[in-house]
């Protein structure tokens, strides 16, 4: 799934189509009456919030769009040619100077003010990472008031903190030295302010750079040929103690968690919790 840091770079591409007039657009088929009333209007906006991606126009119109685990966008010229087959094309806006593709995502709709305004997922998102001003200790209170529930299906849930994914999960919780199955409210203050402060710039160096996710250190990925601390790196060693990485399974949609037994070591609870809240690996 396309984590926040993606979303933004496709936002920020998409900047150069704000202020040129649409041309032509291409959607599918529930959506082409309300898309033909684009054409002739402007761009006025695009932004990014989490793993969600919004456009305005200069009529009464917005496309939203979510990538989930598919979706990518391919930004450019007027004139570049699609680099996957147009079969797989769920947007296609050219203006004056410029032309987007957006491949596979399941979520392209064209929706009115009033419809954007009532879409509970998007309304309901907690701060972005990646905005201007985000509050590392608001968001730290935030993940706090999740009470008993596992601090690492916690900061992947978009309606406390939005653009979190599995990859910044579990390198945000290595760095911090948080435990996942660790209670969000049971975690310091302290702790969680470390773990925004270290994700804000891993992430917005994502939002700038191609390719594969890279967390740790320029030196350490050309050195150890890793691109990540804890993350796809299960039985390998910890790049700080040695340890055994372990992987293990969270929330109900059993999203995959990495991270070192020793640097992230549990704090002591009763063992009632324990059995409960810590889990073996798999």
């Amino acid at each position: 799934m396309a984590e926040g840091h993606a979303v933004a770079r496709w936002a920020d591409a998409l900047q150069a189509l704000v202020g040129e007039t649409v041309a032509e657009v291409a959607v599918p088929r529930r959506w082409e009456a309300r898309a033909a009333e684009l054409l002739g209007a402007s761009v006025t906006g695009v932004r990014a919030h989490g793993k969600h991606l919004v456009l305005t126009f200069s009529v009464p119109w917005i496309i939203h769009a979510h990538a989930m685990q598919y979706g990518s966008w391919q930004i450019g010229m007027r004139g570049i040619s699609p680099r996957k087959e147009r079969r797989y094309v769920r947007l296609h806006l050219v203006t004056t100077s410029h032309e987007a593709f957006y491949f596979h995502g399941p979520v392209m709709e064209v929706l009115s003010p009033d419809e954007f305004a009532a879409y509970e997922r998007f309304q309901t998102l907690g701060p972005d990472l990646l905005h201007e001003g985000f509050d590392e200790t608001a968001a730290a209170i935030r993940v706090r008031a999740s009470g008993i529930r596992e601090i690492g299906d916690v900061i992947v849930d978009q309606r406390v903190v939005a653009g979190v994914g599995n990859i910044y999960k579990s390198e945000g919780l290595f760095l911090a030295g948080i435990h996942p199955w660790h209670p969000a409210r049971r975690v310091p203050l302290d702790q969680l302010r470390t773990m925004f402060r270290e994700l804000v710039p891993l992430m917005q160096a994502g939002r700038r750079r191609f390719g594969a996710t890279v967390t740790v250190p320029d030196e350490v990925h050309a050195e150890r040929g890793v691109r990540n601390w804890v993350y796809r790196r299960r039985g390998a060693p910890c790049l700080k103690c040695g340890t055994a990485i372990e992987m293990g399974r969270q929330g109900t949609l059993k999203r995959m968690v990495f991270f070192c037994p020793l640097c992230q070591k549990a704090q002591p609870v009763s063992r009632k919790a324990k059995n409960s809240v810590f889990p073996r690996p798999l």
